[in-house]
């Protein structure tokens, strides 16, 4: 084989820290991109509003288009099932006001049929709530599996993954990839179903609270539901920015502790134990600190979806004891009027409970919110680099990497570190380069890969290899 040898030398060389401190936001090729960074990517776009919606709806429109239509056949289904499953619920909650009955009138000979009828009901509603979760569950892996495969799509490739692995544009692109996405499947496949189910349920339990209580007990439940909902939307948000700087310090130190793996070697060399277990306890210590904050903002959030839950059977007697003291059922005996309070309690407590379920999901929203701004945020920066990446070097037919007057320049500092350099190599040339450390090496390789621009002059890479 053929070697040319090219010699480059600076008269000083860059001091290097032996170890990234930190995830990468390395130095890397700026002049490749224009100066301005979009908007979206350089705030904490993680409040509940357009933004968010907008970027919730990408994510489903991925998961349907990339799923082939599978996720919203899937989704079809469980929604189907869902139904399925309230009408067995509903019966199930039938059950306590036909037992009142029966025991208050002392029937014996309708108890035993009512018995046997409420273990073949009860029974069903186990097995559709089992099967529910199990149909949940496949729906997460499936949106896992079509929301991965996507962001790979767009990360790993030509013209984003190196930019993106050093432009700083995101933090941790493997935790997005990895734990983020999969922490949003599971969590979209458990609200999802609820929160589609849950208008046809309000109505129908609606007008049954209305037959049974009058006008006042379907307005009760709503003026609850409504002051439920502004507490929940005033404690939601400060979850949402957290969840969000969570994720972020987890993923910090991740990177830390894999760092410590990958440069075992070196860190034995120098004696670097201590400063290494150093940094990876401050970096534990900004993790707990950003959980406890979280925790502390989750217990107002908890607190007010917790006593809108348990207040719902108080509201329940106050939405029965009217039309009782208004002498409604005075002509009812007690076996009736006590199936009338049970059935009351169950229809009042269902609807008040499908309101409560609405709260409850706001916690899971936020960290819907959370992932999913951190998981379209990787998908906006591939955008963006998609459209600023330009081809940096010429393509030839001749199958040889030629430069020049070619001069590589540190892309942030300007420093020159190759000047005017002509090369030529055909197939099957080596190509040997030497010098000290920092003066450029990697940094021409750079250049001839095209992952940085050359500061002047001209390369040109065989046509073959790009294609």
């Amino acid at each position: 084989d053929r070697v040319q040898s090219v010699g480059i030398t600076l008269p000083s060389s860059p001091t290097v820290p032996l170890l990234p401190s930190s995830a990468p936001e390395t130095p890397s090729s700026d002049t490749f991109y224009s100066s301005e960074k979009p908007d979206g990517l350089h705030k904490q776009q993680y409040a509940i509003g357009l933004l968010l919606l907008r970027r919730l709806r990408r994510i489903g429109a991925v998961m349907h288009r990339s799923s082939n239509k599978r996720i919203g056949l899937w989704c079809l289904l469980l929604l189907i099932a869902k139904l399925l499953g309230e009408v067995v619920y509903y019966y199930a909650g039938r059950l306590p006001s036909e037992f009142y009955r029966v025991l208050g009138d002392r029937d014996v000979s309708a108890f035993y049929p009512l018995l046997f009828r409420c273990i073949c009901v009860v029974t069903l509603a186990g097995a559709c709530r089992a099967a529910l979760e199990l149909g949940g569950g496949l729906l997460g892996t499936l949106a896992r599996k079509t929301l991965t495969e996507y962001t790979n799509k767009r990360y790993i490739e030509e013209k984003t993954l190196h930019g993106l692995a050093t432009q700083g544009l995101v933090d941790n692109p493997d935790q997005r990839v990895t734990q983020d996405i999969e922490r949003l499947s599971t969590t979209l496949a458990t609200v999802l179903p609820e929160l589609l189910l849950a208008p046809m349920l309000v109505v129908y339990y609606t007008v049954k609270c209305w037959k049974i209580s009058g006008v006042l007990g379907p307005l009760s439940v709503y003026l609850y539901f409504i002051v439920g909902a502004v507490a929940s939307k005033l404690a939601m948000p400060p979850v949402v920015k957290q969840v969000y700087r969570l994720e972020r310090a987890e993923g910090d130190f991740r990177f830390l502790s894999l760092r410590v793996v990958e440069y075992a070697e070196s860190i034995a060399f120098f004696s670097g134990q201590q400063r290494e277990r150093k940094t990876a306890d401050s970096s534990l210590a900004s993790v707990i600190n950003v959980q406890k904050q979280l925790l502390w903002k989750q217990f107002w959030l908890g607190l007010v979806t917790q006593v809108f839950s348990y207040m719902g059977s108080t509201v329940s007697y106050v939405i029965i004891a009217v039309p009782i003291f208004l002498g409604r059922y005075d002509d009812r005996s007690g076996g009736d009027l006590s199936s009338v309070i049970s059935m009351n309690a169950f229809v009042s407590l269902y609807l008040i409970y499908r309101f409560s379920l609405v709260i409850e999901q706001a916690k899971k929203l936020a960290d819907v919110a959370g992932f999913g701004t951190r998981i379209v945020q990787l998908w906006e920066a591939a955008d963006w680099l998609d459209g600023q990446v330009t081809e940096q070097v010429e393509r030839n037919t001749e199958g040889k990497i030629m430069t020049q007057g070619l001069c590589v320049a540190a892309p942030r500092s300007g420093h020159q570190l190759v000047a005017n350099l002509d090369l030529q190599l055909s197939a099957g040339d080596s190509l040997l380069i030497t010098g000290a450390n920092g003066v450029g090496k990697t940094s021409l390789l750079r250049v001839l890969a095209g992952l940085w621009p050359p500061a002047s002059g001209t390369v040109s890479l065989p046509a073959a290899a790009h294609s």
